[in-house]
């Protein structure tokens, strides 16, 4: 099995997550607008970057923490640490899962049976 670029983050993207963090924790209005200048800024999750939104019109004195930022940079950290085996998990279906639906008639969706 060949290794693919997209298993784990890369050396890059950790290192502008740290940059990010710490200019959020710096309250750096300056490095913050050349931070989300970046392509890579694109690649964030919504709730990440609006929260470097936040901290990048944010005065000085808040006393707000980059949580989100800190914990998607925690997640990165762990998946980049990891080994490649352990990152999915593969969850066997019994038989009796695969029994409970049914296709409904007016459409191709599928629902649930009730059990009684």
């Amino acid at each position: 099995m060949t290794k693919s670029q997209w298993d784990r983050p890369d050396e890059r993207l950790l290192a502008y997550l740290e940059r990010l963090a710490q200019a959020c924790i710096a309250r750096d209005h300056d490095a913050l607008d050349k931070l989300l200048r970046l392509n890579v800024s694109s690649h964030l999750p919504r709730a990440v970057r609006d929260e470097v939104e936040y901290f990048r019109r944010a005065r000085a004195g808040t006393l707000r923490a980059p949580i989100k930022v800190m914990r998607y940079l925690h997640k990165m950290r762990q998946l980049a640490a990891g080994p490649a085996e352990t990152l999915q998990f593969i969850l066997p279906l019994s038989n009796s899962v695969t029994r409970s639906t049914r296709r409904v008639k007016s459409s191709g969706l599928r629902r649930a049976v009730r059990r009684r």
